[in-house]
């Protein structure tokens, strides 16, 4: 099963963690704000974020799962 883009940044939103941000950016080369204003919502997840940030965080334990 496939995920969509919001799914995506679900997934990313439960696994994500400090410098990732800036990570998101060098790779998608997209700027730190506009990736910061995707994952408030702000603006739309576009398919090159989404993988990028599902690519990041698929191995990663939930941060909720961390403490």
């Amino acid at each position: 099963m496939r995920l969509n883009s919001t799914a995506k940044l679900a997934f990313y939103n439960a696994r994500k963690r400090s410098g990732d941000t800036t990570h998101l950016s060098e790779v998608t080369g997209y700027s730190t704000g506009h990736i910061t204003n995707v994952i408030n919502g702000n603006r739309s997840v576009n398919p090159i974020i989404a993988n990028a940030m599902y690519k990041i965080s698929s191995r990663r334990l939930k941060t909720s799962e961390l403490a």
